[in-house]
């Protein structure tokens, strides 16, 4: 009888366990496919520390600097900056804004701007970590500036802005520190920048970008293009294109056929009335070369630069770059520099707004900067990369514009090196954290892209940045004659190349011997 008793507790006691077990599985497996927006606030709700505890989990992998506990007892970090006037040009405002937070009665405030407050956060770090106090002052002559306080050698400044227009003068006049010699700046880290290598010769570097700055970013070649209006003409959004790695210059192509459109019914297309397939500058077809996995410049395994512009790959580029941006075979393009009404750069940029904003075309070359032009824009936009010259190039190419970015350095009389050196990556490190998702991820994410698709498309911009040395050095004028070319829609390269190359070799030949002449 005990013996039965025994084995009915056992059957019963199994049974529970059985069911306790079919309990967990089923809890489990409603949990794994419930995945609905309201389960995470629930969530969140049950636990209002969660988002602080994400933070603490991001903060934890945060890369830090290999830098010294030290303190400098109120010095103060002196950088020198453009200061730009009413210049009227799109891509830059007046001072550098990633330096120093606004002022306000003496003091660094915050003000709600996505920017200065991700500045004033992170001096306020470097600030009370190392003692020191940061300075900003700006000069509408900065290269000349530069020029002679180094030559005086006087060591106010212990870093400079340099537009990169200014960089052959500044480098060979002997005016920077080389890279080498700043002992803590550690390029192997993710805040620097290495495209910046190509501006480097005979193996010297004495420029820096990273994420310190962001009128490199600003100074990086896109495309935008009007969705509303893309719409209305019944064609799907490019984005899947990009990601296909099918956004080629035969697909812009493609996509830009017969979207032209004689409004004011005069027989012919012109501004300010009629609709137009792109708009163009002048300097878009050294971006389009870049795009196409060209450069006007390279350099030789000595580091020693040499014109690559006519070699048969980048001439194939070229000539479906002209076939994209030339009016002879895409004849709804609106190169902005060959409008005849007014004149001067403030003409240019009512054109180049008024445009797009009134959607009266459909692509447009931009530098990032002028995306926040279109804040209040009515019609939706979207952000697109250069276009690949065909599917075969591995990767989307971003030209960082040879003449409206900036690039960093350290003038050759800078009092320390070694101090200087150790600000410049702690406020670099820092920057990755606080300025660069304030400018990628909220001026741009947030408050001018307007949709997700073209959030993925920045990180395909920013990831394919590019430094072309031809473009910035402009051996024998190089750059203006590109864009002299572009603007005459001459598709004569070879003649130009044929004429001109004496003159570009003998510029890099005295480029050359000014790098090894420079003082290590």
């Amino acid at each position: 009888m005990k013996s039965n008793q025994n084995n009915i507790i056992k059957i019963i006691a199994l049974f529970l366990v059985m069911a306790l077990i079919a309990c967990v599985f089923i809890s489990c497996g409603e949990k794994n496919t419930d995945t609905s927006r309201e389960n995470d606030n629930d969530d969140k709700a049950e636990n209002p520390n969660s988002d602080q505890n994400d933070e603490e989990n991001a903060e934890e992998v945060k890369l830090l600097p290999d830098l010294p506990d030290v303190n400098y007892d109120g010095y103060t970090f002196t950088f020198l900056a453009h200061k730009e006037g009413a210049s009227g040009w799109d891509w830059v405002g007046d001072e550098a804004r990633e330096l120093v937070a606004e002022m306000q009665d003496g003091q660094e405030v915050q003000n709600s701007e996505p920017i200065n407050d991700a500045v004033y956060q992170r001096n306020s770090v470097i600030k009370s970590r190392y003692g020191i106090e940061i300075k900003m002052v700006s000069d509408t002559g900065e290269n000349s500036t530069l020029k002679k306080i180094v030559n005086a050698g006087d060591d106010t400044y212990d870093a400079v802005l340099i537009f990169n227009n200014n960089v052959p003068g500044v480098v060979t006049g002997n005016l920077l520190m080389e890279v080498s010699q700043l002992p803590y700046i550690d390029l192997d880290k993710p805040w620097w920048d290495d495209g910046v290598n190509a501006m480097s010769v005979v193996n010297k570097q004495y420029l820096l970008a990273g994420d310190l700055l962001i009128l490199d970013n600003e100074a990086t070649n896109a495309m935008i293009f009007n969705k509303d209006l893309m719409a209305d003409l019944g064609m799907d959004l490019p984005y899947q294109s990009v990601k296909d790695g099918k956004w080629t210059f035969d697909k812009m192509i493609e996509m830009t056929k017969d979207v032209e459109l004689d409004l004011n019914g005069d027989g012919k297309l012109d501004y300010p009335d009629d609709r137009f397939s792109m708009m163009v500058f002048n300097d878009t077809l050294q971006a389009m070369l870049i795009a196409g996995g060209g450069l006007l410049a390279d350099k030789d395994p000595d580091d020693v630069p040499y014109m690559c512009f006519a070699e048969p790959r980048n001439l194939q580029v070229l000539e479906k770059a002209m076939d994209l941006m030339y009016t002879n075979s895409n004849p709804g393009v609106f190169n902005v520099q060959s409008v005849g009404a007014g004149t001067g750069n403030v003409t240019w940029m009512k054109v180049y707004y008024d445009t797009f904003m009134e959607d009266r075309v459909l692509f447009m070359w931009i530098r990032m900067r002028v995306v926040e032009a279109f804040r209040g824009m009515d019609s939706n936009f979207g952000i697109l990369p250069m276009p690949k010259y065909d599917e075969a190039q591995d990767n989307y190419c971003s030209l960082v514009n040879p003449y409206t970015g900036v690039m960093l350095g350290v003038p050759k009389t800078t009092g320390d090196p070694e101090r200087t050196s150790i600000i410049l990556e702690a406020l670099s490190a820092e920057s990755k954290y606080t300025l660069q998702p304030a400018y990628y991820d909220i001026v741009l994410n947030r408050k001018f892209a307007r949709d997700e698709e073209s959030s993925e498309m920045l990180d395909i911009i920013f990831n394919t940045q590019v430094y072309d040395i031809g473009g910035v050095y402009s051996f024998g004028s190089v750059f203006s004659d590109f864009c002299n070319l572009a603007g005459k829609q001459d598709r004569n390269v070879i003649s130009y190349y044929d004429k001109k190359i004496g003159s570009m070799e003998k510029a890099i030949d005295k480029v050359v011997t000014q790098f090894e002449a420079l003082d290590d």
